[in-house]
This record gives C-alpha cells, sequence and structure tokens, in this order.
C-alpha cells in the first residue's frame, strides 16, 4: 500500500511539472501570436500609408500626361 501511496505521488508531481512546463509554453506562445498581430497591424498599416502615397502619385501623373496629351493634340491640329 505504502509503495502504491509513493508511485502515485509521485505520478502526480510529474503531472504538475508536466501541466507547468505547458503553462508557460501556452504563455510564451501567447507572447508570440501578440507580438506577431501587432507586427501585422504595423505592416498593414504602413502598406496603407504606402499604397495611399503612391495612388496618389499615379493619379497626379495620369492628370500631367492628359494635359499633356491634350495640348500636343491642340498643336497638332493647328498645323
Amino acid at each position: 500500500m505504502s509503495q502504491e501511496r509513493n508511485q502515485l505521488s509521485i505520478t502526480l508531481t510529474n503531472l504538475q511539472v508536466d501541466f507547468d512546463n505547458l503553462n508557460a509554453r501556452l504563455d510564451e506562445e501567447a507572447e508570440t501570436s501578440a507580438s506577431l498581430r501587432a507586427q501585422l497591424q504595423r505592416a498593414q498599416a504602413d502598406y496603407a500609408a504606402l499604397k495611399s502615397k503612391y495612388d496618389k502619385e499615379v493619379t497626379l501623373r495620369i492628370e500631367e500626361f492628359e494635359e499633356t496629351r491634350y495640348f500636343a493634340f491642340l498643336l497638332l491640329s493647328v498645323n
């Protein structure tokens, strides 16, 4: 009986150690996940800012091109 009790006590201790290790691992994984989510949000914000910047630049260049094309058309039609 005493030997069984000792074996159960050892098993319980081992299970407690395993549980503590798994809890620590879970905490680490949660921190990593939160960090990656924050990095993703920053990357998405950077992407949106750059897209907006270059969309405006493209729109400006298209307007300049259309204006130049219009003036070229006028010059060619005068001659």
